[in-house]
C-alpha cells in the first residue's frame, strides 16, 4: 500500500494503530500548542477549517478555545471522519475529501499534514487561495532524522513565493517536542557528545507559517 495514501491512512485509523500510538493525544497537544501564534479573540465567531482533522480530537481544543466559531474538519480518510462524526459530530461539521473541495473560510487550519504530501507546495497555494482572512499552516522543523511518514523537512521560508508575507514562529509541541524527563535526558546525551566532540542532539521544533488578508 502507497505510504501516506488514502488507503494508508484508512487502514491506520481503522486498525487503531494511529489511536494506540497516542495520536489523538498529540493532536489535542499541538493544537494547545498553536493556540497562543493564532493571536484569534476568544468570541471569533466566523467558520474556522481544520484541513487534515484526522478523527477529530484537535476540534475538542478548537471549540473549548472558540465557542461561538463555526467549525468544519476535512480528512482525506472517510474511516477518520467516520470516528469524528461519531466522537465529536456535537462539536463541528466533518467531510471526507481533500483540498479540492475547499471553499472559502475565515480562517483554514493546516497542522503537521503537508510533510505527508508530495505536492506540498500546490496544496499550501489552494489552501491561500481559499482563506478569507487568517491561514495558519504548522508543520515539523528542520526534522532530522525524518520521520518514515515525513517526505522532507521544513525550513524558514518554505512557503516563498506561494503564500505571500508569511509570518513564522517556531516553537516547542508536547508529544513532539522533550518536555520535563526527556528534557533532562537530552542534556546529559550532550554533555556526552560534547566530550566526544560529536554533533549535538537538537530538541524537535515546530513551526509555524502564518498568513493574514487584511
Amino acid at each position: 500500500m502507497e505510504l501516506n495514501s488514502k488507503g494508508y491512512w484508512d487502514a491506520r485509523f481503522s486498525s487503531g494503530d494511529w489511536q494506540s500510538r497516542g495520536g489523538e493525544i498529540q493532536t489535542m497537544a499541538f493544537v494547545n500548542a498553536q493556540l497562543p501564534y493564532y493571536g484569534l479573540p476568544g468570541g471569533f465567531a466566523g467558520q474556522i477549517v481544520d484541513f487534515g482533522c484526522g478523527p477529530g480530537s484537535g476540534m475538542a481544543v478548537l471549540r473549548d478555545a472558540f465557542p461561538q466559531a463555526t467549525l468544519l474538519g476535512i480528512d482525506i480518510s472517510e474511516t477518520a471522519i467516520e470516528h469524528a462524526r461519531l466522537y465529536y459530530g456535537d462539536l463541528a461539521q466533518f467531510e471526507a475529501g481533500d483540498h479540492t473541495m475547499l471553499s472559502d473560510a475565515d480562517v483554514i487550519i493546516c497542522s503537521n499534514v503537508l510533510e505527508h504530501l508530495d505536492d506540498d507546495l500546490s496544496v499550501a497555494r489552494v489552501l491561500w487561495e481559499r482563506t478569507a482572512k487568517h491561514l495558519f499552516i504548522t508543520v515539523p522543523y528542520q526534522e532530522s532524522p525524518l520521520n518514515p511518514e515525513h517526505l522532507r523537512t521544513y525550513n524558514s521560508g518554505h512557503f516563498d513565493g506561494v503564500v505571500p508575507n508569511c509570518v513564522e514562529h517556531v516553537f516547542p509541541s508536547k508529544y513532539w517536542s522533550e518536555y520535563g524527563r526527556r528534557h533532562f535526558h537530552l542534556h546529559l546525551k550532550n554533555l556526552g557528545r560534547r566530550l566526544r566532540r560529536r554533533p549535538l542532539r537538537q530538541r524537535k521544533m515546530q513551526i509555524m507559517f502564518r498568513a493574514d488578508r487584511t
